[in-house]
């Protein structure tokens, strides 16, 4: 079953033993951390690996080196660099080990943790690396502040006077392999909740649902403790007390942001690692930094500031933009297995840079994306523009190539899996974007569409799908499809796998694939 082999966290505070000692005392403060971000990443890797090697590196982040993303797309001819799927390139080259990049915006790392254990027990690797890391800089705080998220005072999540985010870097590794060991990866689980593309769903039934499937593969119903997102937005700590208290009231509830502060792609693999550290070493967790007087919709059992013993399995669960939901539970069980499933790819259908739809035919068991014989394909490229469809609104190219092409193969199962391929991302809104702000003309609903994840969260919405969704970055096509057959094996009834490229200077890239079990 998957174990924790090794983990490696730095913060501001320093390393794990560190980190956890100064939540504890109340001395954590969220900050930058020193070093680059590809040299922190490797040292990281590096310190957990050892003598050993993976066979595959997992990058959780959101949006990579941020400050060079930002000057090479802004450059005379723009360039990759610094970007999700450069930064994997970039480690693979350090580390010698084949690497790419898994995007669930804020849920990314125990989104990429459930991706790892899929691939652990599907026998398509005996160790993986999952990394953790993101780069602030002024264009992601410009755009929090814009949006109105952050709070100047310091997060304090489920308090009364909470008032948003404290944005913070922390960089995480953790080593999954399948040898035994007292600390497993007892459950994972993700869903989608199809509401909304910055707020979580005001219910909590998004992220309820996650916490009930991470529990159900974890074959435990009740855990010790929940390491909350504990963001410090009114709409996140609502929507976290009403899921908490559905699925188990009265467990303990901690939050650690106020001290690490809201590191983007790295929060969720930071806090496991934690985790992971405090259960080896039979250590005492903390309790919610920043918490004076609760004031919350449902009641939950909330830690006070300070330290605290609490038996174990623990649930910690994450929450990003688009309504993505994933979270992991960290015990001494085991997971129920994956299931046997006949995967099959049942229909594809693709969109050339003319804007010309194909639905291909499948000839000696390959499908192939020119047109049957006889067939007239009909030109979408108004459609996709924005100019056929009024309900497209504000939506980014890529937002709307992967909505057409979910409905051309739909319709969907409601627990439909949305998975994303993609090597240039969210190029083509992140320049948009990063001009506004250079020119202090900063759109603020613009700014959602500059997370590579942005269209998996406007396909859910408009398809009304809640199963399993991100994106893969800087990953060849058929990493998407061996995803797509072990999230089948999982039990999701169907997959949207989709690849889109825009914003490139060749020819636009968009497909998609229908695969059911």
């Amino acid at each position: 079953m998957p174990r924790f082999a090794a983990w490696a966290v730095i913060t501001p505070a320093g390393d794990a033993a560190a980190t956890l000692t100064a939540l504890i005392n109340g001395t954590a403060r969220p900050g930058r951390l020193e070093a680059e971000l590809l040299a922190t990443l490797v040292r990281l890797a590096r310190q957990v690996l050892a003598t050993v090697q993976p066979d595959l590196i997992l990058l959780a982040t959101t949006k990579g080196d941020l400050p060079r993303w930002c000057a090479a797309i802004c450059a005379a001819e723009p360039q990759l660099d610094g970007g999700p799927a450069d930064l994997a390139a970039a480690l693979q080259k350090e580390l010698g080990v084949t690497t790419y990049a898994l995007g669930a915006a804020c849920a990314s790392g125990p989104m990429a943790l459930g991706e790892a254990a899929r691939m652990l027990l599907a026998g398509e690797a005996r160790r993986i690396l999952v990394l953790g890391g993101d780069r602030l800089g002024p264009f992601v705080e410009d755009g929090f502040t814009a949006l109105k998220a952050v709070d100047p005072q310091g997060c304090h999540p489920f308090d009364a006077n909470r008032a948003g985010i404290s944005l913070g870097e922390t960089a995480a590794a953790v080593l999954l392999d399948l040898e035994p060991g007292a600390i497993r990866l007892q459950g994972w689980g993700a869903s989608l909740d199809a509401a909304h593309l910055t707020a979580p769903a005001r219910d909590g039934a998004g992220l309820a649902a996650c916490c009930r499937q991470t529990l159900a593969r974890g074959q435990t119903k009740n855990p010790g403790l929940i390491i909350a997102h504990g963001t410090g937005t009114r709409a996140n700590d609502d929507a976290e007390s009403l899921a908490y208290h559905q699925v188990c009231p009265g467990v303990p509830v901690t939050a650690w942001k106020a001290g690490l502060g809201h590191s983007l792609g790295a929060c969720g693999l930071t806090e496991v690692a934690l985790m992971a550290e405090a259960l080896a070493h039979d250590r005492a967790v903390p309790g919610t930094l920043g918490l004076v007087e609760a004031h919350i919709p449902a009641p939950l059992a909330l830690l006070p500031p300070g330290e605290h013993r609490c038996a174990g399995p623990w649930l910690s669960p994450n929450a990003g933009f688009g309504g993505i939901n994933a979270a992991v539970l960290l015990g001494s069980g085991e997971p129920l297995p994956l299931s046997p499933s006949s995967a099959r790819l049942t229909a594809r259908v693709s969109v050339d840079h003319l804007g010309w739809q194909s639905t291909p035919s499948e000839i000696n068991g390959t499908w192939e994306n020119s047109a049957p014989a006889g067939h007239l394909p009909r030109p979408i490229s108004r459609q996709v523009l924005g100019q056929l469809d009024p309900t497209w609104g504000r939506l980014d190219g890529a937002s709307r190539l992967l909505v057409h092409l979910g409905r051309v193969l739909g319709p969907w199962p409601a627990d439909t899996a949305i998975v994303l391929l993609s090597t240039r991302g969210c190029l083509e809104s992140d320049l948009r974007f990063e001009r506004s702000r250079q020119a202090k003309a900063i759109d603020r609903q613009a700014f959602a569409y500059t997370l590579p994840s942005a269209p998996v969260g406007e396909a859910s919405i408009r398809l009304g799908l809640h199963g399993t969704g991100f994106v893969i970055l800087g990953a060849a096509d058929d990493a998407g499809r061996r995803s797509a057959r072990r999230l089948l094996s999982e039990g999701a009834p169907a997959v949207l796998l989709a690849r889109i490229e825009t914003g490139g200077t060749d020819s636009e890239i968009a497909w998609g694939e229908r695969w059911e079990g």
